[in-house]
């Protein structure tokens, strides 16, 4: 289900009272939908009205758990933001495997530089929570850059500095051990310096075993040893003793 204005409702209209009766999950429109858009790395300094250009062809969608959004190969004609919910990317094995490259959730956006390049989408998507997105469209966008060079220049180089900051997250990943890359996750899902805390996993381990970079059954014995260290699983959260001492274990791992 679409929202029936032509523009994503950046600014509120009238005709959009109606319809989100039927989208209970997209709660944020005007003022707040457009911050948290703004708020991403690819539109990071734009002004209001350059969003509002941008945005002409975005449509909101409520997609339910398991939804395909594309498939590797298919045309890249658009992008997506996620206002919630969780949305992943993945690639197919010769075997037949699905590998998990990314989880996506609020507010993030991916599949804009296949649809800025004009090739096909490189991996699958897949919605892995009811999710409420913005799927904006590839003309008005294009259009807008190939009119306004300076807002082309700008929204570059927020995708580069975004660019530099993922590979700085990949290089980590490969130089620390398989324990220490699921206790920084965890420990990033805290506010707590000190104490004990019981962490919320966002995703279900399998993803989690993705995210990090390693294999689900790897994933046990990993979990098994973080045990001795005061991290325990309950459920749907993890239980973790000592937050400090989580911290100072993996800063001396890593110096």
């Amino acid at each position: 289900m679409t929202c029936p204005c032509r523009q994503i409702c950046l600014i509120p209209k009238p005709a959009c009272s109606r319809p989100h009766a039927s989208l209970p999950r997209h709660r944020a429109a005007g003022p707040q939908l457009a911050a948290q858009v703004m708020a991403l790395p690819l539109f990071c300094g734009l002004e209001h009205a350059i969003l509002e250009r941008l945005m002409a062809d975005a449509t909101a969608l409520a997609c339910e758990r398991r939804t395909l959004l594309f498939s590797a190969g298919a045309r890249a004609d658009c992008f997506y933001i996620v206002l919630d919910g969780q949305v992943k990317l993945f690639a197919l094995t010769p075997d037949g495997r699905e590998s998990i490259v990314e989880v996506f959730t609020p507010v993030s956006s991916f599949g804009e530089a296949a649809m800025l390049s004009h090739g096909p989408f490189p991996l699958h998507a897949e919605v892995i929570e009811d999710a409420t997105l913005i799927r904006v469209g590839r003309r008005a966008f294009v259009n807008t850059l190939r009119t306004d060079h300076a807002v082309a220049y700008r929204m570059l180089a927020s995708m580069c500095r975004w660019h530099q900051r993922l590979s700085g997250e990949i290089r980590h990943l490969k130089q620390v051990p398989p324990w220490q890359r699921v206790a920084e996750f965890l420990l990033a899902l805290t506010e707590a310096r000190e104490g004990e805390a019981l962490v919320a996993l966002p995703f279900n381990k399998e993803v989690l075993a993705s995210r990090v970079g390693i294999r689900r059954e790897s994933l046990s014995r990993v979990l098994a040893r973080l045990r001795d260290m005061g991290v325990r699983t309950e459920g749907n959260a993890v239980r973790i003793d000592d937050v400090d001492n989580l911290r100072r274990r993996c800063s001396q791992q890593s110096a």
